[in-house]
C-alpha cells in the first residue's frame, strides 16, 4: 500500500515548556523572544506553506507574512491558548487568501479541466523528463483540494491531532478524518499518475 513520505513531525512543546515563557513575553512587547519564536518556527512554517500553495518562494513570502501578522496580533492572543496552533492559524489562512488573489483553485483537480483556465495538470511523459523524488510528491501534493491538503499537512506533516485541526480551521473534527481521508486518496491517485513507473510496480510489472 502507498505510504505517505515527507518529513517526520516536529514534537510540540508542553503546556509548561519554556516557549509558553517566551510567548507570554513576547505578548508583552519583547521583540527578543519573538525572535527565539521566529528562529524555532520559520523553517517548519515555511515547509507547511511551500507544500500548501505549491511554490517554495511564495511560501517563504507568505511566512514572513504570517509572523508580521502574529506579532501584530499578539498582544490579542487569548492566555493559554497555545502558540503553535494560533501561528498554523494564521499560516494557513495567509494561504487560504494568496490562492484567493492568484485565483489558483482553477488550476485544482475539482475544476473543469475543459474550462478553458489555460493551466495544464504536470506530466512525467518519460525518462527525459524524469524529476526527483521530492519533486513528484510536490506535484502530487498540488493537486490536493487546498481544504484537504491542508488537513493533510497538519496531521501528516505537522504532528497536529484531529481535534486540534479542526479548532484551528473551525471544523468539526469528524470533518478533519474526512478531509485527511480524501486528501490521502487525492494525493496517492495524482502520485500514481505522476509516477508510472511506481505504479506498474504496484500492480506487478517490471519498470523498464
Amino acid at each position: 500500500m502507498f505510504q505517505w513520505s515527507l518529513h517526520s513531525p516536529p514534537p510540540l512543546p508542553a503546556p509548561d515548556s519554556p516557549e509558553m515563557g517566551l510567548v507570554e513575553r513576547a505578548r508583552a512587547g519583547d521583540r527578543a523572544a519573538f525572535t527565539v519564536l521566529f528562529q524555532q518556527y520559520n523553517a517548519p512554517i515555511c515547509r507547511y506553506l511551500a507544500h500548501l500553495v505549491g511554490n517554495e518562494e511564495i511560501g517563504r513570502d507568505l511566512a514572513q507574512e504570517t509572523f508580521i501578522a502574529a506579532w501584530r496580533s499578539l498582544p490579542g492572543l487569548q492566555e493559554g491558548l497555545r502558540f503553535s496552533p494560533w501561528l498554523y492559524r494564521i499560516a494557513t489562512n495567509q494561504a487560504y487568501a494568496h490562492l484567493r488573489r492568484a485565483r489558483l483553485i482553477t488550476w485544482l483537480p475539482f475544476a473543469d479541466s475543459e474550462g478553458g483556465s489555460g493551466v495544464r495538470h504536470p506530466t512525467v511523459a518519460g525518462p527525459e523528463h524524469r524529476v526527483s523524488e521530492a519533486e513528484l510528491l510536490a506535484l502530487a501534493l498540488a493537486e490536493v483540494t487546498p481544504k484537504y491538503r491542508a488537513c493533510l499537512l497538519l496531521q501528516v506533516q505537522e504532528g497536529f491531532s484531529q481535534r486540534e485541526i479542526g479548532q484551528l480551521l473551525h471544523i468539526s473534527e469528524k470533518s478533519v478524518g474526512i478531509c485527511v481521508s480524501r486528501g490521502r486518496e487525492q494525493f496517492r491517485k495524482a502520485y500514481l499518475r505522476l509516477n508510472p513507473v511506481f505504479a506498474r510496480t504496484r500492480k506487478g510489472g517490471t519498470a523498464q
